[in-house]
């Protein structure tokens, strides 16, 4: 019994092995059969490595494909599909790994890259936006933002980075009206079904809410609740831990008739009653929210995130205080071309408590503008682990 045992073992482990090797199968129009791996695929032919050798195959003498191939096919609006490369009846598809088939039309696709399982690429898009006038009005704004992805068969990991500056009048007349940067990066890693983990690290300023400097890391777990080719919701929970560091100015114009003053930015709200005497905070944070991804059409594209941030007692007590903040991203985007690409981002930040000194607690950006793209662009947002399975 120990032997037949060891037989069967084996023939398993051998047929498994055979069945890496050789997943591939290609059924020609003139009845043959190739049966191999998949290394290369392109708009016009796929090269199969054989027992007999490399072989060569027009795709239009292609009748059906069973294959573990993970391809990414770049189309010319831009869009990019996903999954394993299969083919029924001369008809090319992409089945993606939460189950939709999309049909691919080889003469709208302007590139194939093969997907292994060690394989990741990085893609993304760079936004700038430029406002100057002077003469009656003197302004000028610039606006910045970055997001670029390196997906893997399992995770994802992604980066980014925004940078908002604008003033009125020049010289000593000039008032910032707005100086806030951000940046940091999340990994997501699938775990079991529709469960996945991550973590995140994230720094930012904001001259007029007089925050020198946030420092935030944390992680937790997230649900992919819905995830098809069009739409994808998450929402997620965790905890995470921030040190604030707050500028020691108010901003109260000096009332000294003999001293020079500058004019003070109008503020669009009343300072709560409520404020932060300290000018450092270094809490524990639970952490909830939710993002939303849609691709309203083939260049068009919609991305939506909301978060809430609870300080707690301490470290080690994860008691709710009153002490809050939100934070809310929305980004729409057109792809116009495949390397150009024009996006609309709005984002808010709600601090429950602000510092003393006149700050209000709340600020929203808008931001619009012409970007690079590379890579194949990064959809305009960061949508975390998409389950893909290894290549073979």
């Amino acid at each position: 019994m120990k032997r037949l045992g060891l037989v069967v073992a084996a023939s398993l482990l051998v047929c498994g092995i055979s069945d890496r090797a050789w997943a591939d199968q290609i059924a020609l129009k003139n009845g043959d059969k190739v049966t191999g791996t998949i290394n290369r695929v392109s708009r016009n032919e796929l090269t199969v490595e054989a027992e007999i050798g490399r072989v060569v195959i027009k795709w239009n003498a292609v009748e059906s494909v069973t294959s573990t191939a993970y391809v990414q096919a770049t189309l010319r609006d831009g869009r990019i599909v996903v999954g394993v490369v299969v083919a029924s009846e001369g008809r090319v598809a992409i089945l993606q790994s939460n189950g939709v088939m999309a049909p691919v039309d080889l003469g709208s696709v302007s590139g194939f890259d093969l997907i292994l399982a060690d394989e990741a690429k990085w893609h993304g898009v760079l936004t700038a936006g430029v406002e100057l006038n002077r003469g009656n009005a003197e302004t000028f704004t610039v606006a910045t933002n970055g997001v670029t992805t390196r997906v893997g068969p399992h995770d994802r990991l992604g980066l980014f980075g925004t940078y908002l500056f604008s003033s009125v009048g020049a010289g000593a007349n000039e008032v910032t009206t707005a100086h806030a940067s951000r940046g940091g990066g999340r990994y997501d890693h699938d775990l079991v079904g529709p469960l996945y983990g991550f973590g995140f690290a994230e720094a930012e300023t904001d001259a007029l809410q007089l925050l020198d400097s946030r420092v935030v890391g944390g992680g937790g777990l997230g649900v992919h609740v819905f995830n098809t080719w069009m739409s994808q919701f998450n929402v997620f929970a965790g905890v995470s831990y921030a040190a604030d560091r707050y500028a020691p100015v108010t901003t109260t114009p000096p009332t000294t008739p003999t001293t020079p003053t500058t004019p003070e930015p109008t503020r669009g709200g009343t300072p709560p009653v409520v404020v932060r005497t300290t000018l450092s905070r270094d809490v524990a944070e639970v952490l909830a929210g939710q993002a939303f991804f849609h691709q309203v059409s083939n260049s068009v594209g919609l991305y939506e995130s909301l978060t809430f941030f609870t300080a707690t007692t301490s470290v080690f007590d994860y008691r709710i205080t009153s002490d809050y903040r939100i934070s809310f991203d929305l980004s729409l985007w057109a792809q116009l071309n495949g390397w150009l690409q024009w996006n609309l981002t709005v984002a808010d930040r709600y601090l429950n408590i602000p510092p003393v000194g006149g700050a209000v607690q709340n600020d929203t950006y808008l931001t619009t503008g012409l970007g690079i793209t590379f890579g194949g662009g990064a959809n305009g947002a960061y949508r975390g682990a998409d389950g893909r399975p290894a290549r073979r």
